[in-house]
């Protein structure tokens, strides 16, 4: 599928063509954005590379929210993260 298809295209162009930089900024993009959102929020449908699987769940994990992704073509995923899941703890 081409990026097109999947709905994604270039809004500006980086000086490095280095997969970790786009990986990173990414990541970073989605970090901020989980971390301004409401507890009760949601943030759905955001398109990410496939190779940040293993990042996606641990963002979950550090906001507390349950992060669900769809293979969208083996290349991009489009991912969920639900609100922030409370823990009660016993006292």
């Amino acid at each position: 599928m081409a990026d097109e298809q999947a709905g994604v295209s270039l809004l500006m162009a980086f000086d490095t063509n280095d997969p970790e930089f786009a990986r990173g900024f990414e990541l970073g993009r989605l970090w901020e954005q989980l971390r301004a959102a409401p507890e009760w929020e949601s943030l759905e449908g955001e398109l990410v590379h496939a190779t940040n699987a293993e990042m996606l769940m641990r963002l979950g994990e550090a906001t507390g929210r349950q992060a669900t992704a769809v293979d969208l073509d083996g290349h991009w995923l489009e991912v969920t993260f639900g609100p922030v899941e409370r823990v009660e703890t016993l006292q």
